[in-house]
């Protein structure tokens, strides 16, 4: 019998934090921390010990923004002296092979869609890189904290993010820095540890897709006319313009690893296109789109 209810010999909680300007979500987002705390299932133990913690030096905008320094913390010499993204992911690569942690026996851990989908999916496009197996299916945690609350619990969840969300309702005191990528994974860590310990089934609950009925489907422009100073209105246009979209899973099987629910093909084929471009978006415009010019995506 599984313990923990999940079938995964390791949780690795994972969070990003980007750069920003505090003024537009028209940006080119790119990572500047780069955390992972690993959770031990069988063990039912947090690995702090091993986390993985190491900033990122951008390269669209290497000069943070006074708003991205207040934000997270961040200060501009650490980035300096940081190696940019694609140095660091081979240092990933290298920390997941010196702790044993394999693909396909692991599963990564958010509090929501935003770290794979979209910052991950993006970074790896500045980059001019394919979006790996291992970033393309997820644990996103409030989904399957969601999942396991009574009807109307939900709308009367306490905290303005996820997160907090969870920790009021679970009990947890948050410890560390907010919007740090390391105390935000040790927080995460708990959070799911937490939600283990309860009972739940903690399982692959999202991955990108290449296609969607929905995105075929006209777009009212003036319905996301603020799109640029309203986050929500925003994640909009993100879900048009990058290639791949998310794709709720109900019943994960290993045999889904790395491949398109939809058009079942693997990582260098799935996304190296965009299916459904927004063109009626691009036409729309009456200034370029920093977000998608800086990607190539127009």
């Amino acid at each position: 019998m599984p313990f923990h209810n999940c079938l995964f010999d390791h949780l690795l909680i994972l969070d990003f934090e980007t750069t920003s300007d505090g003024e537009t979500h028209d940006y080119p987002f790119e990572v500047i921390q780069f955390s992972v705390v690993p959770y031990d299932v069988k063990a039912k133990t947090i690995l702090e010990g091993h986390a993985f913690n190491k900033f990122v030096r951008p390269v669209v905008n290497p000069v943070l923004s006074k708003h991205c320094t207040e934000f997270t913390g961040i200060k501009q010499e650490s980035l300096n002296a940081a190696d940019t993204f694609l140095v660091i992911y081979k240092q990933f690569l290298k920390w997941l092979q010196k702790n044993g942690f394999q693909e396909r026996h692991f599963a990564i851990v958010s509090d929501s869609r935003q770290d794979m989908w979209r910052i991950a999916q993006y970074q790896f496009r500045l980059v001019r890189e394919t979006m790996p197996s291992m970033f393309r299916q997820w644990i996103n945690i409030k989904r399957t904290f969601d999942d396991g609350l009574e009807d109307g619990q939900k709308n009367k969840l306490v905290g303005t993010s996820n997160m907090e969300k969870m920790l009021n309702y679970l009990g947890i005191e948050f410890s560390g820095r907010a919007h740090d990528a390391l105390s935000d994974c040790l927080t995460l860590a708990a959070i799911t540890q937490k939600i283990l310990e309860m009972g739940c089934p903690v399982t692959i609950n999202e991955m990108v897709c290449c296609s969607a009925i929905w995105r075929k489907q006209p777009m009212n422009m003036r319905q996301y006319a603020n799109w640029r100073t309203d986050f929500q209105s925003a994640t909009k246009i993100y879900e048009r313009v990058l290639p791949l979209t998310i794709k709720v899973i109900r019943s994960y099987s290993a045999s889904m690893y790395g491949v398109c629910p939809y058009c079942k093909k693997p990582p260098t084929v799935c996304g190296a296109v965009h299916k459904q471009p927004p063109r009626e978006f691009y036409a729309s415009l009456t200034e370029p789109c920093v977000f998608a010019k800086s990607a190539g995506y127009y």
